[in-house]
């Protein structure tokens, strides 16, 4: 027969894991209530993190922008500022169900923040991105989609080869296809090419992420499970299941939509999803992928809505503008047509758990900084929002599937574990004799 100690270790490991219950975290501020002429559903939204971000305030323009996918028939790409307030006409390329941000890419002579939005009937189309500008922040680069394809695309999503430096962009529809093109630009033309690996779902995708340092492509199969591939070009068909939305101990629903990755320093973090049924986001450890638990954007302070069924998101663990210590972007589905955006600080998010979750801009207790933070140090990137910058030597990190789980993987500290086990083990030895 074991001993109690057991199970009160047994316990504690437990109750590390999640929390039964959503937990709650107000909205600090949100966007005007859809474009100023156009109405729709929000289907997507990317973080675009300006280069000066963390000095916002100066003279280094607004910290960064919410491109925002609306699903109209005439106009759909809309721009916001941290503010909330839409800051320029949409672009008249609707409708939009997808789109995606990434520094650093070479057009001409010029290197930029290029966007890239999913046009329902239309194929891609791409956009260069200035938050700096006093006018025209988003501009269309050409005068229609780069590239025409017959199959709608329902979701995008970035990809810059840690080894090669060469940009890819993911593109699924809703038919279960996942294809990867080659971004150039060049000659002053933005262009495509596909590559040749055909990757085959199974059904519908809703959301993709990728994470670069780990080399990963995330892809949610609608009702089914979220998937891992390769995000090299030559990475194949294989795939892992990373979390099943239909086995019945799943902490996810059926209808999961979007996701997102909090970027964090050593290749730590979150892998965030929009739980639209659960009306939450989840949070999955970006190593082992546990189930860390979830949270649900409610009302905050002076009139701020919370988020109501949220289909899309985006976050970035460095600064953007104001939110010093990391923003979190969530979309709030009315009903109405009258869709917006809410803005949550990420240190809200975090300290809603316990234990905390990471916050990635503060330093640790070995750095001569606060007891018991974080590693410091961020890429700056998010869901959406602009990449992390090349690694150290190059390549990508060997992946570590079984351990290094972020902090909130683990409430019971050390000490205490030790404690227990060696009671246990003193309490085994006296009934032995």
């Amino acid at each position: 027969m074991r001993h109690p100690i057991f199970f009160i270790l047994a316990a504690s490991l437990s109750g590390a894991v999640a929390s039964a219950q959503p937990a709650q975290v107000p909205a600090f501020s949100q966007t005007t209530p859809g474009p100023t002429t156009i109405g729709g559903s929000i289907r997507d939204v990317a973080l675009w993190v300006s280069p000066r971000s963390a000095d916002a305030g100066t003279d280094a323009g607004p910290g960064g922008l919410l491109l925002t996918a609306y699903n109209n028939q005439n106009a759909g790409l809309a721009t916001f500022g941290l503010d909330g307030q839409q800051l320029e006409d949409e672009q008249l390329d609707g409708p939009v169900a997808s789109v995606a941000v990434r520094d650093g890419f070479r057009l001409g002579a010029n290197t930029l923040s290029l966007a890239v939005t999913s046009n329902v009937n239309r194929g891609l189309t791409a956009y260069s991105v200035d938050g700096l500008r006093t006018t025209d922040r988003v501009q269309r680069i050409g005068t229609g989609p780069f590239l025409i394809t017959s199959a709608a695309f329902t979701s995008v999503a970035f990809y810059r080869s840690p080894s090669s430096g060469r940009l890819f962009v993911f593109a699924s529809n809703d038919v279960g296809s996942v294809s990867q093109f080659e971004m150039s630009g060049e000659d002053g033309g933005v262009s495509a090419t596909l590559v040749n690996r055909p990757l085959t779902v199974g059904g519908a995708v809703t959301g993709m992420v990728v994470d670069e340092e780990r080399g990963h492509l995330y892809v949610v199969q609608a009702g089914t499970a979220i998937w891992r591939y390769a995000a090299e070009p030559d990475g194949g068909a294989t795939r892992t299941q990373v979390v099943s939305l239909t086995a019945t101990d799943t902490k996810l629903s059926r209808n999961v939509n979007r996701l997102a990755l909090y970027r964090a320093a050593g290749t730590e973090g979150y892998l965030l999803a929009a739980d639209t049924q659960a009306g939450t986001f989840a949070v999955l450890d970006r190593r082992s992928y546990a189930f860390l638990g979830s949270f649900t954007v409610v009302p905050g302070d002076g009139g701020v809505g919370g988020a109501v069924a949220p289909r899309a998101l985006a976050v970035s663990s460095g600064p953007v503008g104001a939110f010093a210590d990391g923003l979190f972007v969530a979309q709030n589905s009315s009903g109405t047509g009258t869709d917006d955006l809410k803005l949550v600080r990420w240190e809200t998010v975090a300290q809603a758990f316990n234990p905390p979750l990471r916050i990635d801009t503060r330093p640790t207790a070995s750095d001569g900084g606060v007891d018991g933070g974080v590693d410091a140090g961020s890429d700056g990137g998010g869901g959406g929002g602009v990449g992390p910058g090349p690694l150290p030597g190059g390549g990508i990190p060997p992946v570590d599937e079984g351990s290094g789980c972020s902090c909130a993987s683990a409430s019971v500290p050390g000490s205490v574990l030790l404690g227990l086990l060696a009671l246990g083990f003193s309490l085994r030895r006296r009934r032995v004799r």
